[in-house]
């Protein structure tokens, strides 16, 4: 990916715009399942800036729904992405997560990140 791609991407990324914040971490999750068709993911010099992105959503609540979000989106995308990328220190704020929620698709990718965090493959 060439320099162009990566800007715009962390641009979307550190947006003030929660929507766009959401929108990048899930363009993160399509360009990691590129790495099955094409060997490598374009976005993967930013795994750790996209991780900690992640991780400051979800030290807040989640998201009320709102015209351009739903509700927990932003909790629904940080832990998709961190199906992917967390780490073991994240393990227990993960889990946390997946005890104190109570939505079921909040606490399920929560659990999966979780795996994710111990080291435990997906599948």
């Amino acid at each position: 990916m060439t320099d162009i791609p990566l800007q715009a991407y962390s641009a979307l990324l550190h947006s003030s715009n929660l929507a766009m914040v959401c929108r990048a971490l899930n363009m993160y999750q399509v360009a990691a399942a590129y790495t099955q068709v094409s060997g490598g993911n374009p976005l993967e010099e930013v795994a750790d800036e996209t991780r900690q992105v992640a991780l400051r959503i979800l030290g807040g609540p989640p998201v009320a729904a709102g015209a351009e979000i739903a509700a927990g989106f932003d909790h629904l995308s940080a832990l998709n992405v961190l199906t992917m990328l967390a780490q073991p220190e994240d393990a227990d704020l993960l889990a946390r997560i997946a005890a104190g929620t109570a939505d079921p698709q909040i606490r399920a990718v929560a659990q999966l990140a979780a795996r994710t965090a111990e080291g435990t493959p997906l599948g």
